[in-house]
């Protein structure tokens, strides 16, 4: 464009000491298109619109479509038009969309590309970058219509066919003779209305032929509150498996997770990890609910979160969450190892009348010795070194 500047200069110096009008009409000529170059395209660029739409959640090996929407709100036409939108290397490769078209005004344009989600994690798409110049190549602009938006990818869920706890720790949904709580959702039967029942259980088509008042009969149920406890602390993973570790940890949780929701109990979740939109070095803390809702609350948490040396002590997690657990509750410890720490914080779980069971993904001492000390003070322990070893639960 400077070029450009300098010549119409000159050419106008050469008009004005020749005074012939096809150097005039030259003058006239370039003038124009640097007129149009330069306020013709950065007007029409600024009434450009863009919008990205897409899935924001997905599981790991789904493939996500995204479509762009582009359209020229300006009465002027857009010669050529490149569209620049960029993803993260785990979701797609190469790690740019790129394209150009051109646009009469008012004109809209539909294009799109796909996201490989191969592995969890929390991301983010862009930013969209429109460009375009004249046709002479004098000048271009470029203009940012579209910050940078979230995804969201799920951690792999391993279906669990049951877990093998110890015979103490209710997990699910345990007959007993004792009428703790009832699942509304199994009834199996019916009796005679007594004074105190809910006129919310009172079966009315066996009262109406009856004549007497007749309520339902659920199966009673045992249900626990559970507290997962994920240790995401990279100190406390061995340097060479760090990676595939903590991912493996977190796998665990959600799966345990899930397994716990479709049984219809109240699951929380505790953990040291990072996560971005809770802020450096806070622990990621969900209060103990049930439902569906809930358990995607968890599995969106999991997929956020990463391992950190920079987050709080796990003995010092356990120790919190202890203090907002139910008695009677069950903690499920995922962790590394097991030092003395964890330990002594297992064993005033224990005295404080909870439920323990540890899982060990990365131990640096022999399993079988922390395995035989657990059990000294009554605690199941597993190891799930690699995802296949969840096959124990299946």
């Amino acid at each position: 464009m400077r070029n450009l500047l300098a010549f119409i200069l000159g050419l106008f110096l050469v008009a004005v000491v020749f005074r012939v009008d096809f150097f005039f009409y030259l003058l006239y000529f370039f003038f124009g298109i640097y007129f149009l170059s330069h306020f013709w395209m950065r007007r029409a660029l600024e009434d450009v619109t863009c919008e990205r739409d897409y899935q924001e959640r997905a599981f790991p090996g789904e493939r996500v479509p995204v479509t762009l929407r582009v359209r020229n709100g300006s009465l002027l036409p857009i010669p050529w038009l490149r569209i620049s939108d960029s993803a993260p290397i785990q979701l797609k490769s190469p790690t740019f969309f790129r394209s150009v078209a051109s646009l009469l005004p008012h004109e809209s344009l539909t294009l799109g590309y796909e996201l490989d989600c191969r592995r969890r994690g929390y991301y983010h798409l862009g930013p969209l970058i429109v460009s375009s110049g004249d046709l002479f190549g004098i000048r271009s602009y470029e203009r940012r219509v579209r910050v940078m938006d979230p995804i969201l990818v799920y951690p792999r869920v391993v279906p669990l066919a049951t877990l093998k706890l110890p015979a103490q720790t209710p997990f699910g949904e345990v007959p007993t003779k004792q009428r703790i709580f009832e699942d509304p959702s199994r009834m199996v039967g019916v009796r005679p209305y007594q004074s105190g029942d809910s006129l919310r259980h009172i079966h009315w088509k066996t009262t109406a032929t009856t004549g007497t008042l007749q309520v339902k009969r659920f199966e009673p149920a045992i249900s626990i509150e559970s507290q997962v406890l994920l240790n995401l602390n990279r100190d406390d993973y061995s340097a060479i498996r760090v990676e595939t570790a903590t991912e493996l940890a977190i796998v665990t949780a959600a799966s345990i997770a899930h397994y716990l929701i479709e049984k219809r109990q109240t699951v929380g979740l505790a953990c040291n990890g990072i996560d971005p939109l809770v802020g450096l070095g806070q622990p990621v803390v969900l209060p103990a609910r049930r439902g569906r809702d809930h358990l995607m609350t968890i599995l969106d948490a999991l997929a956020r979160v990463q391992s950190s040396r920079e987050v709080m002590p796990f003995a010092d997690l356990l120790r919190e969450s202890r203090l907002h657990m139910s008695w009677g509750g069950t903690g499920v410890i995922i962790s590394a190892d097991a030092d003395d720490a964890l330990f002594d914080g297992m064993v005033m779980m224990k005295r404080a009348g909870f439920h323990v069971m540890l899982v060990l993904i990365d131990p640096r001492q022999p399993f079988a010795v922390t395995r035989q000390r657990a059990k000294e003070v009554g605690i199941q322990t597993y190891l799930i070194w690699q995802e296949s070893d969840l096959d124990v639960w299946r």
